[in-house]
């Protein structure tokens, strides 16, 4: 992999990058791939994958610097480029999907605009068409005329990267490209990008905690730690043999889901904390309305995990927004602890809004961009429990260790953090509320294994001492298995299964529940079908 060839579509050699007190966050970092391989860049939230992703594009965050090294894309000396020779390069050599696929969007374009602004020569409605159902979305035109806010998390996911293929790049480099996708429609984009990528002879860099993918859709993998290059090689023998122990521990994590607790049964006839009654909310007015849920009924109990299962526009994000006052549902209601919320926030009192709070799939979009992660937690805390100054700065702290991120963070931004980083300080401002129900969505989507691990222990250790209630909106069938309670499937705008895991998972009963448990291979039998194809 390190063996210089005039082939060669990027090349990297002795790559090191620090921060502002010259610390290593990537060094001594070499490798090479030729025009089609498929690279995948595993490793802990930290260990400077994104910043590695980046540096292709011959940029670097603030307050890192490049210090040494090379980095060359067919042909081109990257970090040596002018201003102008990068935004050339940046708009037809290389494309790049990041974490967050509405930063890449614009708000006030339409989703087809965004992708036929970067087709280059002509293009048409039918070209746009195509590239939107390449990857999975309706290629109908209403949905090419939809805003970005008007589509699902997963759907705005899709939309990032038919944009990212539309310019037909040399070099593709997509981070976390689909975290926020349900299993099902996972398989299917980890697919069209592979096709995609041999079709145009992309040389493609996908970086991913999910190894499940980074088997399916590369043929190389790199794994960092510490900012250093601890194993490298072709997929297959690498996860089958690994020589690294950190390797042969993802390899186990992703193969083996542990269960932090039992199954817990619930008494029926208690208050549940969280109650939702005929819930029916769509999009839209008059003729051109779409329901997107429809009479659905959950109950959440005191200390209980309730996973909610389905495919991206299944609805999932639409109750969460009703639970939280954000989306006026058409019929039905939300109680916690047997009282009726508003179905406005500004209609509920801050005693209400403390008792029901949300950790969102994006947790970049939702912090503030100017406000040191120590300030976005002191506001929470002053504003929802009403503690002064001193005794906030005190809680700040004891908020951060309790989710396992060091007290140096809170004097950063958020765009000095990895993304797995910046999912924890949400989850530690949804905790500043101390509230009785917490929607998580997607919550361990960002996060490497040893991370996600940490977190779903910390979640656990709250509903069991706290007694709070958690309702689990995951894609992750590995997460549910680990966490929840029961499990609830929606199709088609209504619940389809129901019931404790173990009976969802083990005894379906829904064509749709028995399909999205067939997708979700272990890695193991990820590399055996690969083996027999000879992919």
């Amino acid at each position: 992999m390190n063996a210089k060839s005039k082939d060669d579509a990027l090349e990297v050699e002795g790559l090191r990058v620090e921060d502002r007190s010259g610390r290593a966050v990537l060094q001594d970092i070499s490798f090479s791939l030729s025009r089609g391989d498929r690279l995948g860049v595993v490793g802990e939230s930290g260990a400077g994958k994104t910043t590695l992703a980046l540096s292709f594009l011959g940029h670097f965050r603030p307050g890192l610097r490049h210090v040494a090294g090379s980095i060359r894309v067919v042909g081109r000396d990257v970090l040596a480029s002018s201003s102008r020779g990068l935004r050339d390069y940046r708009r037809t050599v290389v494309s790049y999907l990041g974490q967050d696929p509405a930063a890449a969007l614009t708000p006030s374009l339409r989703v087809g605009d965004q992708v036929a602004e970067l087709m280059l020569g002509k293009y048409d409605s039918e070209s746009v068409r195509a590239r939107l159902e390449a990857v999975g979305l309706p290629g109908a035109a209403h949905f090419a005329q939809r805003y970005p806010h008007e589509v699902s998390g997963g759907q705005l996911q899709r939309v990032a990267i038919a944009r990212a293929l539309a310019p037909n790049p040399a070099v593709l480099v997509l981070d976390e490209p689909t975290a926020s996708m349900d299993i099902v429609t996972r398989r299917s984009i980890t697919r069209e990008i592979e096709r995609q990528a041999d079709i145009l002879g992309i040389t493609l860099v996908l970086i991913s905690h999910d190894l499940k993918t980074v088997a399916q859709a590369t043929n190389r993998i790199l794994v960092l730690r510490n900012g250093r290059i601890v194993e490298q090689g072709d997929i297959a023998e690498t996860l089958s043999k690994p020589s690294h122990p950190y390797t042969s521990e993802l390899v186990t994590a992703f193969d083996h889901a542990r269960r932090v607790t039992g199954e817990t049964s619930r008494p029926s006839n208690g208050i549940p904390a969280l109650a939702i009654r005929g819930l029916t909310a769509g999009y839209g007015r008059r003729g051109r309305a779409t329901r997107v849920v429809d009479g659905v009924d959950i109950d959440v109990h005191h200390g209980e995990c309730v996973a909610l299962i389905g495919t991206s526009g299944a609805g999932k994000t639409t109750i969460a927004n009703c639970l939280l006052g954000l989306h006026e549902p058409d019929s039905g209601s939300v109680a916690v602890e047997g009282v009726n919320l508003a179905a406005h926030v500004r209609d509920r009192p801050i005693h209400v809004r403390r008792s029901i709070q949300f950790v969102p799939q994006d947790p970049q979009g939702s912090l503030n961009p100017r406000r040191r992660v120590g300030d976005t937690l002191c506001h929470a805390l002053r504003s929802m429990r009403g503690l002064n100054r001193s005794e906030a700065n005190v809680e700040a702290q004891a908020l951060i260790g309790r989710v396992r991120l060091s007290q140096s963070l809170l004097s950063r931004f958020p765009r000095e953090l990895s993304g797995g980083e910046r999912q924890r300080v949400a989850i530690a401002r949804a905790l500043a509320a101390e509230p009785r129900v917490l929607v998580c969505d997607e919550v361990t989507s960002a996060l490497d294994v040893g991370a996600e691990s940490s977190v779903l222990d910390l979640i656990d250790e709250l509903r069991r001492e706290r007694g709070m209630a958690v309702l689990l909106i995951a894609h992750d069938l590995r997460v549910v298995r680990r966490i929840a309670d029961r499990a609830v499937v929606l199709h088609d705008g209504g619940i389809c299964d129901h019931g404790t895991v173990s009976k969802v998972f083990d005894a379906p009963e829904h064509e749709f529940t028995r399909s999205i448990l067939k997708a979700d291979l272990p890695v193991s039998e990820i590399l055996r079908g690969r083996l027999k194809t000879g992919a």
